[in-house]
């Protein structure tokens, strides 16, 4: 955050209008969007392994670069850099979230969720440390010292991965189909729309909660702290998720309730204007963060596996091929969600007020809730007719029966199978 800061500043110092700096920084997410459902269909072509080490050393190398671009001359050509920067580390970070996420899928099937989980809790570590750590960097060597030293530190550990990693594949021509993947109702419907708008959520705080905290006067440094609160809760609840999913399945069911808690979490932070005498409170602010980085790991741990299911059951064979193409749709998701946040978060609070803007976006999260119950239930009541020619179902809401699977049934005198969610 605070190395966000400070090239704001120097980028408005170099002849950056405002515009352009935030389109410099949405470039990231939307380059990522994308090209990740490219890379995902590409995997087994280039191979994962080369895929990961490629991506890595892209995203350490430019990562350094981008601290000398203060050496750059002022205006478009400034400007023409941190775009081409940018960009390249998103293309670089595409490739290894991809390849990282399917060579999870490959070297531990059956157990995707709970791997994915520990890796999601890293991902919150470094939301915490990050800032922290890059304005001290700042505040002791300028500008390009955080960029020098995170890059140095991606390209070792970059290196020491691609030395520790197995071969995961070997090449062969690309026979998959993104469009394929897409058909399954589960995907587009369901996990999809529910990546996205977990995305959503982080992304949406990012521009609009330091104002909503000014009225409390706290300092900086509390501020900061009441920041890390959703990162550090989505930390230590991802593998509590993905062990759940792994063990006990349910990933409907936690998608639905992880919609709920963020839309709660938001109705609580703004507070909701439609009840009067309801003022916002710090506490109400704390709750609500911790509310939801819970939330928010109920709906992005589970779509993984759920997701991975549900293209297997369709019939996609289980090997790289197919955990590339979900890896690919996912971060597209992920990343796309990522963008839209804090652009559409930063209009609805200039346009009604942080207050108004929460209760929208806890709306959002309530329609998202909704889709998971309707498609469970539509998907119960079909499941049950194709199963009994005479289709007398009774009309049963039950959301423990959402976890993907094929089961053998005899329809009609065949042997065939149905996938129950």
């Amino acid at each position: 955050m605070q190395v966000d800061l400070q090239y704001e500043k120097k980028a408005n110092k170099k002849g950056a209008s405002q515009t352009a700096v935030g389109l410099i920084f949405g470039t990231y997410a939307l380059v990522v969007f994308l090209t990740a459902p490219i890379f995902g269909s590409l995997i087994t072509k280039i191979g994962s392994k080369f895929m990961f080490g490629s991506g890595i050393m892209m995203s350490g190398v430019t990562a350094i670069l981008f601290g000398f671009l203060d050496k750059c001359p002022n205006g478009s050509i400034y400007i023409l850099m941190c775009f081409a920067t940018r960009t390249v580390e998103a293309v670089g970070t595409s490739m290894f979230l991809t390849a990282s996420f399917a060579i999870i899928g490959n070297m531990f099937p059956g157990n995707a969720a709970k791997m994915f989980g520990i890796l999601e809790t890293f991902t919150g570590i470094g939301y915490m440390v990050g800032p922290p750590i890059g304005g001290a960097l700042y505040q002791r060597g300028g500008f390009g010292l955080p960029f020098f030293v995170m890059g140095g530190i991606v390209l070792v550990l970059g290196g020491l991965a691609l030395f520790i990693l197995p071969q995961q594949d070997e090449e062969k021509p690309y026979t998959g189909s993104m469009l394929a993947l897409l058909k399954i109702p589960d995907i587009t419907i369901v996990v999809s729309i529910t990546v996205v708008a977990g995305a959503m959520s982080l992304g949406f705080i990012d521009p609009t909660l330091a104002g909503h905290l000014k009225q409390f006067n706290l300092t900086p440094v509390v501020v900061g702290l009441i920041f890390l609160i959703g990162p550090a809760t989505y930390a230590l609840s991802a593998p509590l998720f993905g062990w759940i999913v792994d063990e006990k399945g349910h990933a409907k069911t936690m998608m639905f309730c992880g919609c709920v808690a963020i839309a709660v979490s938001f109705l609580l932070m703004g507070p909701l204007p439609l009840i009067e005498g309801l003022s916002a409170k710090l506490w109400l602010v704390i709750i609500s963060m911790v509310v939801l980085g819970i939330g928010v790991g109920a709906t992005v741990v589970p779509p993984f596996q759920d997701a991975l299911e549900a293209a297997k059951a369709h019939g996609l064979p289980d090997d790289m091929e197919t955990y590339g193409l979900v890896s690919g749709l996912f971060n597209s998701c992920y990343f796309l969600g990522s963008f839209l946040g804090p652009t559409i978060g930063g209009y609805l609070q200039e346009a009604y007020g942080f207050r108004w803007a929460s209760t929208i976006i806890a709306g959002v999260f309530l329609l998202d809730a909704l889709i998971i119950l309707l498609f469970c239930v539509v998907r119960h009541v079909i499941t049950e007719c194709s199963a009994d020619k005479k289709c007398k179902t009774m009309l049963v809401i039950n959301l423990r029966q959402c976890k993907p699977s094929v089961k053998a049934v005899k329809i009609q005198g065949q042997d065939t199978h149905r996938y129950m969610y």
